[in-house]
């Protein structure tokens, strides 16, 4: 008995945990469908990495106080030639709503986002 007690409370936990995964995986796509496929990231990656050193932070994700909206970000840090940060964050940043599967950019104070 104390053995199937334990399984549906691993069952739940783990239930819980994986919804909460979904949705933010859900975010991602929604961001990458409607501003950044794959190729625009390979280009801004490669385009920072011919400038020098750099450090890729690659997705976040921020739950906001709106129920199912999220910021989504792709970012990088550029590096000195000693492998410090330089300069502020860079990359790209979006305000999703899961629930209504819209996207909009954003642009957050203290950051830059490269000009295409």
């Amino acid at each position: 008995m104390l053995i199937i007690l334990l399984f549906v409370i691993c069952l739940g936990a783990f239930s819980f945990f994986w919804s909460r995964i979904e949705t933010k995986v859900e975010a991602i796509q929604i961001v990458k469908e409607h501003y950044l496929p794959k190729e625009r990231l390979e280009s801004f990656v490669s385009r920072v990495s011919k400038e020098g050193k750099f450090k890729l932070i690659g997705w976040d994700i921020k739950p906001t106080e709106e129920k199912h909206t999220f910021v989504v970000s792709y970012t990088l840090n550029r590096l000195d030639k000693e492998g410090f940060k330089t300069g502020p964050v860079e990359g790209y940043w979006f305000e999703v709503n899961t629930q209504k599967g819209t996207c909009k950019q954003i642009f957050p104070e203290g950051t830059l986002t490269p000009s295409e």
